[in-house]
C-alpha cells in the first residue's frame, strides 16, 4: 500500500491537523473502549453522492499519520478507535491533486444532521453531522479530533480553503464530526 505521512506524533500538541506530507501532529490514541468495533471498509454520504472504500493507515517509522496516495481513497487511522467503540474514528481523504477532484472534494457541501453510514461485509453504522468546522493550517483542536472520549465520533478532515504554491498545500484543514446514532 502506497500511502504518504500526514501527521507526527511528536509534534502533536504544536501542530493542526491536515493529510499531506507538510502535515500537523496529532496526540497518540488512548484506546478505551466498551464495545469491540469493527473494521470499516466503506463510507456513504448520500447527501453528496459519495460511496467510498476505505483502507487502514497507521503511522510511518517517523511518526507521521499514513494517507492514502491515490487521491480517491480514504484511510481509516488504525491507532484510533474502530467504528463502534467509543472514542474519535478518524477518516482523512484528498481533496484535490494536481489532475483535479479528490475523493473528499464535496465534503464542504455536507450539511448538518446529514447522516454518514460506516458498513463491512456484516455490520452497519450510522452516524449523523453534528460539527462542520475549517481551521487554519498551524492551529486545530489536535486532542478534540484524535484524543479520547466517551462518544462515538467519526472524523472526516480534508483539506480546504487556497492552494499555497509556496508550501504546496492547502491553507486550511476541513474537520466534519458526526456522531454514532
Amino acid at each position: 500500500m502506497n500511502t504518504k505521512p500526514i501527521m507526527d506524533i511528536e509534534e502533536a500538541k504544536a501542530e493542526p491537523v491536515v493529510h499531506s506530507p507538510a502535515s500537523t501532529s496529532m496526540p497518540p490514541a488512548k484506546k478505551v473502549t466498551q464495545e469491540k468495533g469493527m473494521v470499516p471498509l466503506n463510507l456513504i454520504i448520500s447527501s453528496i453522492g459519495l460511496d467510498a472504500d476505505i483502507i487502514p493507515v497507521g503511522l510511518q517509522e517517523d511518526g507521521a499519520m499514513e494517507v492514502p496516495e491515490d487521491v480517491m481513497e480514504i484511510g481509516w487511522y488504525t491507532k484510533g478507535a474502530s467504528p463502534g467503540e467509543n472514542g474519535n474514528v478518524v477518516l482523512a481523504g484528498h481533496v484535490d491533486n494536481y489532475l483535479g477532484k479528490g475523493i473528499f472534494f464535496d465534503l464542504e457541501d455536507v450539511a448538518l444532521d446529514d447522516e454518514v453510514t460506516l458498513s463491512n461485509s456484516e455490520q452497519t453504522l450510522r452516524y449523523k453531522i453534528v460539527k462542520i468546522e475549517s481551521y487554519p493550517y498551524d492551529d486545530g483542536p489536535i486532542e478534540e479530533i484524535f484524543g479520547f472520549t466517551s462518544q462515538k465520533r467519526l472524523q472526516l478532515i480534508t483539506c480546504t480553503g487556497w492552494f499555497n504554491p509556496l508550501t504546496k498545500n492547502h491553507e486550511e484543514r476541513l474537520v466534519v464530526t458526526a456522531i454514532q446514532q
